[in-house]
């Protein structure tokens, strides 16, 4: 050491530069743990996904079926033709007789499941036996329309567009006995006739004809 002209002693050098070093060093270290116990706690609870905001209100629930389009009869006297009602009446076969109550458009379980269990008329002629027919206008959404038409489709009958629609048609000869359906589907309705021995010419084109005066119109 030497001595400074006042009479102190003079601090060395290497004791200041060393103590600047550790005081360097200290800070470094602390700043190193502190990285060190940040990063874990960010590895430990990693911020919260953001959630989506909530609607403005809640879905409506329990909404009303579509409006359906097309004709929408409400007695069987509508369906027909003024001819073909005068055919049918002249025949002597009762309408809607009581013996043929459960009687539907459809020999088909499935086919008769959806008309029983939808919107719909049902127009019979004749007693319960192996003669007369059955008509059930049928209200259904398109959904149901569909499956409708795919099961006609799985069951072979021979369906094609026709006024507007798609027609399908089915007949067989069963113990002696001639049966058959003719189906006619547009526009949310649905016309299934079944028949035994009793299938009178143009019968769902007079109903088509005049529910949709438009493809009497055309034809």
């Amino acid at each position: 050491m030497t001595d400074e002209g006042d009479g102190r002693k003079a601090t060395p050098r290497w004791f200041i530069i060393s103590t600047i070093v550790i005081a360097v060093l200290v800070v470094a270290s602390g700043a190193f743990v502190a990285t060190l116990v940040s990063g874990s706690a960010d590895e430990a609870a990693p911020p919260p996904k953001p959630q989506p905001a909530a609607p403005d209100r809640p879905l409506p629930q329990n909404q009303p079926s579509a409006v359906l389009a097309g004709p929408n009869p409400t007695s069987c006297e509508q369906i027909y033709s003024d001819e073909m009602y005068g055919y049918l009446t002249d025949t002597g076969m009762p309408l809607n007789d009581a013996s043929v109550d459960d009687n539907v458009g459809s020999r088909d379980d499935d086919l008769a499941a959806v008309i029983t269990g939808a919107e719909h008329l049902d127009c019979s002629w004749g007693f319960a036996g192996d003669y007369g027919l059955t008509t059930s206008v049928t209200r259904l959404d398109a959904d149901t329309m569909q499956a409708v038409r795919d099961r006609m489709t799985e069951l072979g009958y021979n369906c094609e567009d026709e006024d507007g629609g798609t027609r399908c048609l089915t007949a067989a000869t069963e113990a002696g006995n001639r049966y058959g359906e003719s189906h006619f589907l547009r526009d949310g309705l649905w016309l299934g006739t079944a028949w035994v021995n009793f299938a009178p010419d143009d019968y769902t084109p007079d109903i088509v004809h005049t529910l949709w005066p438009d493809t009497a119109d055309a034809a």
